[in-house]
């Protein structure tokens, strides 16, 4: 079951310009895993908005998450206009699926490092006109993320006038694991993969295979609230949310966890040479 209103998205126009082993666990219950990187907070994930501008939530801890995957994928989530007025009383609220339509442009960025600044390996840019959770998976053309090395990956929302924009940026980590990545390979469904992932701190890879059985199997209430605890551990300690706001990430989590699904981002990669 999702929202509605993320059902009535558009197709997308897009172009694209590539510019500590753990324990094997099998259920979640069992052991808390660490997410975060323990990056400092000046290198973390943006969240909050100014002015006029729509509020971007990055799916990911503050201070960034690691992967198993080459070319992972990412999640981020647009507040639709009942929560972006709760959550930033100064932020414009986006059209809802009842007014008239204003498109707006998506540009994720992957960068070779972890600064804000680093160099742009893969840049993909997309246009919507509504509020909604996405994806999108790096393909199989894209540059394969550095094992061991912290990069950073940053979604850019533009008005369509082009005259105001909103930068929210994460880092991520590629680790290998030699255990997990079999017990992966074994691992019967999407389901068994999220708990293996979960228990040994692979936030990314987690949350879209929890997505992914949930997508199939949305009924199943117990897959739905290990999930949801996984977004309460690792938005605990976000920043975005002042002590006062509490109540308000809580109403953010709750609207995530109501999303099943995600919108997939398609996209055309081009090497940059």
């Amino acid at each position: 079951m999702s929202l509605n209103i993320f059902n009535t998205l558009n197709v997308f126009s897009i172009s694209a310009i590539c510019l500590a082993t753990a324990p094997i666990l099998m259920t979640p219950s069992s052991a808390i895993a660490q997410y975060g990187l323990g990056l400092p907070p000046s290198a973390g994930t943006g969240g909050a908005t100014r002015g006029s501008l729509p509020q971007i939530t990055m799916i990911v801890p503050e201070d960034g998450a690691k992967t198993l995957a080459a070319r992972p994928t990412f999640y981020w989530y647009i507040a639709p206009p009942n929560l972006t007025s709760v959550t930033n009383p100064a932020a414009t609220a986006i059209p809802s699926s009842s007014s008239s339509k204003q498109s707006f442009k998506i540009t994720l960025f992957l960068r070779d490092g972890s600064d804000r600044s680093a160099r742009s390996v893969f840049v993909g840019e997309g246009v919507a006109d509504q509020p909604g959770l996405y994806r999108f998976t790096m393909p199989k053309d894209a540059p394969e993320l550095v094992v061991g090395k912290v990069q950073r990956w940053q979604v850019r929302w533009q008005a369509n006038s082009g005259a105001s924009q909103v930068d929210v940026n994460a880092p991520i980590r590629r680790d290998d694991d030699p255990k997990v990545l079999a017990a992966i390979t074994n691992a019967k469904d999407h389901l068994a993969k999220a708990r293996i992932y979960a228990q040994n701190g692979y936030w990314y890879d987690a949350i879209d295979a929890y997505t992914n059985w949930l997508t199939a199997n949305p009924q199943d209430k117990t897959a739905r609230d290990e999930r949801s605890k996984l977004l309460k551990d690792g938005f605990k300690n976000h920043s975005a949310f002042s002590k006062e706001q509490e109540g308000n990430i809580t109403k953010l989590l709750t609207q995530l966890d109501a999303n099943l699904s995600a919108v997939d981002m398609p996209l055309v990669p081009r090497v940059r040479r």
